[in-house]
């Protein structure tokens, strides 16, 4: 019998691996004596499991030759082609050639950083920032560095000022990450004026723009422009744009993707291929019908609809119980508010033990800060409880920081 496994084995990288802060909290989210603010998960009342499920009985009927067989890396050649269009609708200049499907866009993220990033290599970062970015970023040991936002999104001024430090210090900068629509963990929309500055930022520091855009259909409000940076960057030589399905579809249709100049795609391309060699192709299947009977576009405004009341509702109840004691997002799309308390010596981590005996979690917010910062905050998501569950637990919430 073999010896325990000894540290020598591990590789350097493996020992960079952060555990998500929301995993943390899995088994929590779904217990029904917890009133849950914490996991970003779509709500089960947008699944359109009718329409998934005729679609796949057509796909299982009419194409299981493709549908349950190995496909190509970069994936289904008409789903490519429809992203494409998706994509162009959003302003980008692309063809189904400039695409690549993902499992999920978590894989796409884990992809651009291996292909990206050497051990010591810069990623600036927004503060806060989505966990599952960093997770990704920290994986190839990159050096992750903050950056400010405000009501707008990311401060321009600190993210020149960031990225000229990082040159100083003779460090490699490759990459800013951000979320621009909504953005997770924050709800924050970077206004219009900033997305031209930060890609002309880009472009004067030589660094990637790594644009995730998960939520950007999510728009509650006809105002929000939610134009891509990608949009502005003809080219693409300075933007990799990521995207999904999970958040208008259903997260279990693992199906993300990823568009980008050919140079890029080709070596995302050759790293997907050592990680999983085609994602799920029944997914890709299904997807691609559902797009090909258009019927995304009724889906889309069916989930707006659903989570804007569901947004309203939390807001409210915040304006119920924190009103003068906090801070929050007062969002216009997407999954999430981000609620900062006003008194700076509470850490809300500390919180969580007597939350959870109260019935109700949350996301504290230093799990989303690469600085440090963040004790007195936390990430509050309106997508999965009903109103009246959200009502309760604000004021449980309030209680108990009472």
């Amino acid at each position: 019998m073999s010896g325990p496994l000894i540290p020598e084995f591990f590789s350097a990288d493996s020992s960079s691996f952060r555990p998500s802060a929301i995993r943390a909290f899995a088994h929590l989210i779904n217990d029904p004596r917890i009133i849950s603010f914490a996991g970003g998960l779509p709500s089960p009342a947008t699944f359109p499991a009718g329409m998934i499920a005729e679609v796949a009985a057509d796909v299982l009927r009419e194409r299981k030759e493709v549908a349950l067989q190995y496909g190509p890396t970069a994936g289904l050649p008409r789903l490519r082609g429809a992203i494409s269009s998706i994509a162009s609708a959003r302003g980008i200049r692309c063809t189904a050639e400039s695409v690549l499907i993902s499992t999920g866009s978590q894989q796409a993220l884990h992809l651009v950083a291996t292909v990206l990033l050497d051990p010591g290599d810069v990623v600036l970062v927004e503060l806060p920032a989505y966990v599952g970015g960093l997770s990704a970023f920290y994986g190839r040991s990159a050096q992750l560095v903050g950056v400010r936002q405000d009501e707008d999104g990311i401060d321009p001024a600190d993210l020149r000022s960031k990225a000229a430090q990082v040159r100083r210090e003779g460090k490699r900068l490759k990459a800013l990450y951000t979320i621009p629509n909504f953005q997770n963990p924050s709800g924050r929309l970077l206004s219009a004026a900033r997305r031209a500055e930060v890609l002309a930022i880009a472009w004067e520091e030589r660094f990637l723009i790594i644009e995730d855009d998960p939520y950007g259909e999510l728009r509650f409000d006809e105002s929000a422009v939610t134009r891509p940076i990608a949009a502005d960057d003809p080219e693409l030589e300075h933007v990799i744009y990521l995207g999904s399905f999970s958040k208008v579809l259903a997260p279990g249709l693992r199906c993300g993707f990823v568009v980008a100049a050919a140079p890029i795609l080709q070596r995302v391309q050759l790293a997907k291929e050592a990680a999983d060699l085609c994602s799920g192709m029944l997914d890709q299947c299904i997807v691609d019908e559902i797009c090909e009977r258009d019927l995304l576009r009724d889906q889309i405004a069916r989930v707006r609809s659903f989570y804007e009341e569901r947004a309203a509702a939390l807001l409210t109840a915040l304006e119920t119980s924190f009103a003068g004691r906090a801070k929050w997002t007062d969002v216009r799309g997407g999954l999430f508010t981000f609620l900062t308390l006003d008194d700076e010596s509470i850490d809300t981590r500390a919180l969580v033990p007597r939350a959870v005996e109260a019935g109700v979690i949350f996301v504290p917010g230093s799990a989303f800060f690469v600085d440090g910062s963040g004790a007195n905050a936390m990430r509050l998501t309106f997508a999965k409880e009903p109103d009246d569950r959200m009502r309760e637990g604000i004021a449980r919430l309030a209680r108990l920081i009472s």
